[in-house]
């Protein structure tokens, strides 16, 4: 592959991967779920390891969450996942009559995806010219 292609398939990445998880959330319909829940905690956990007492700064946070999920969305399709084209709706009724939850990379997603909106209000600024 063409460096430039691989480029631009870099930067699409957390596009989809934004996209997924929103996608999931939107599918949850802001109830209460603890699978949800669980992720989240174990993103926490990991930027945790990872910053070091920076997991409280907004900015490294929310930079450390888009890489997570670059990083996470690229190893997941190498492994043969792919996100639900018809996932249904967050109506439809599964065997027991409960909503489909989404499967697990996208639940993965959506965690990512809630703390970046929790964490984005308290973000300050970029104040970085553009590149």
């Amino acid at each position: 592959m063409a460096v430039g292609a691989r480029a631009e398939i870099d930067e699409f990445v957390p596009y989809l991967a934004g996209l997924v998880g929103q996608a999931a959330l939107d599918r949850l319909a802001d109830g209460a779920h603890p699978d949800l829940d669980q992720h989240m905690a174990a993103v926490t956990e990991a930027a945790k390891d990872v910053l070091g007492r920076r997991h409280t700064d907004p900015a490294h946070l929310l930079g450390f969450l888009v890489r997570y999920a670059t990083g996470f969305l690229s190893a997941a399709t190498a492994g043969g996942w792919r996100p639900a084209a018809d996932a249904p709706s967050p109506c439809a009724a599964g065997p027991s009559g409960s909503a489909q939850l989404p499967d697990w990379e996208s639940m993965r997603l959506a965690a990512v995806c809630r703390l970046v909106a929790e964490h984005t209000a308290t973000a300050p600024p970029d104040t970085r010219a553009p590149t």
